[in-house]
């Protein structure tokens, strides 16, 4: 896989009404290390002959599960190789998506899945790609400037402060507005100014041009590392519990392909699972190779910042907060976005992952 040079591309998944993907618009092919893992002995077979599959680039954490799977060699034991594609930005990659030109992608769930599904455009959010970790730090979530910590310590607290985001019609407001309502607060109790980078967010804040972010990590621990911010006092679990950051997708023609389909995803499990070995326990013999994977193919390219940062969570199951993907629809509907709300057995189909973690069996975490 080639190494993403732009740093913190993630933070096109935050467009409005798109989906977030980094990238700059070619193709691209890796090659995968051979291992002598198979699945002849589980439900879901390798498949013969060899497969392509296209799957939309993107260097951040939560493509961990992918990016393993493909260069430990799990993709190439189910008989599947992958086509990298990468995009000028998070709406071609869903345009591509919805039109059966890309397999497969990630990202959040904004109006464009709702709106598209009420349309007839399919394209289904099949396993989880990212959520906070229960009982660790926020991966995602509100940070308050430095020198500010003694004085926002509760939502009451929020009431006129400026606050950031990268874009609004997501999840970056959708976590404000949720934080503030747990003090009976709402947008128009504060100021809140849209800068469309993650990173210009911490400089914003080391500047004392604002006071509040809703940030993403690593910026987290390298803003807390550098003086400039600390974690909200109150932690997302709080303000906003239950809630999906980011999905895995297939497009219709993809899901319909069912053997592919569940080989793909017994594939990707097996990564989230190395990665939650090496990343969420940090323990495992192969903990330094997993981790200088991820390295060389995330733009999180500092070894000891995997170690140290709160990391994004990826269910070992592929389990989707199904729950919050329908009240994310809810928000777009409220805020005007989604003029047609569906039905979630028209959005979610967890067939796939449910196929591959019963053929995977239970995941024992490392000792």
């Amino acid at each position: 896989m080639r190494k993403a040079i732009i740093v913190f591309s993630v933070i096109a998944l935050m467009i409005l009404g798109t989906f977030i993907i980094a990238g700059c618009g070619e193709s691209t092919t890796t090659t995968a290390a051979p291992t002598t893992t198979t699945a002849a002995s589980t439900g879901i077979k390798p498949l013969d002959p060899l497969v392509k599959v296209t799957v939309a680039f993107d260097d951040a954490p939560g493509t961990a599960g992918l990016i393993l799977a493909d260069q430990l060699g799990y993709f190439k034991d189910m008989g599947i190789e992958i086509e990298w594609k990468k995009f000028n930005t998070g709406a071609d990659m869903y345009t591509a998506l919805a039109a059966d030109k890309v397999d497969v992608g990630r990202g959040i769930t904004t109006a464009s899945l709702y709106n598209g599904t009420a349309q007839g455009i399919r394209v289904w959010v099949v396993a989880d790609s990212g959520t906070n970790v229960e009982g660790r730090n926020n991966y995602f979530g509100v940070v308050v400037r430095k020198d500010l910590e003694n004085e926002i310590k509760d939502y009451a607290d929020l009431k006129g402060r400026n606050c950031l985001i990268v874009s609004k019609g997501s999840i970056n407001e959708r976590f404000l507005r949720l934080a503030l309502a747990k003090g009976n607060l709402t947008v128009d109790d504060v100021k809140v100014t849209i800068i469309d980078s993650f990173p210009d967010l911490n400089t914003a804040l080391g500047n004392k041009a604002a006071d509040v972010a809703v940030q993403i990590e690593p910026l987290i621990t390298s803003g807390v590392d550098n003086g400039i911010l600390v974690p909200f006092a109150k932690d997302a679990s709080d303000y906003a519990a239950g809630q999906q950051v980011a999905v895995l997708l297939y497009s219709d023609s993809f899901a319909k392909k069912t053997d592919v389909a569940n080989a793909f995803m017994y594939a990707h499990l097996k990564g989230v699972r190395k990665y939650n070995d090496a990343v969420i326990y940090q323990k495992g013999a192969d903990m330094d190779q997993i981790i200088d994977v991820l390295v060389k193919n995330t733009f999180v390219q500092d070894p000891e910042m995997w170690k140290k940062m709160n990391p994004t969570g990826l269910n070992v199951d592929g389990s989707v907060l199904e729950d919050a993907v329908a009240a994310d629809q809810d928000f777009y509907a409220g805020i005007g976005q989604v003029p047609t709300k569906v039905n979630m057995k028209d959005v979610i189909d967890m067939s796939f992952a449910k196929a591959a973690a019963a053929a995977l069996g239970p995941y024992e975490p490392p000792e």
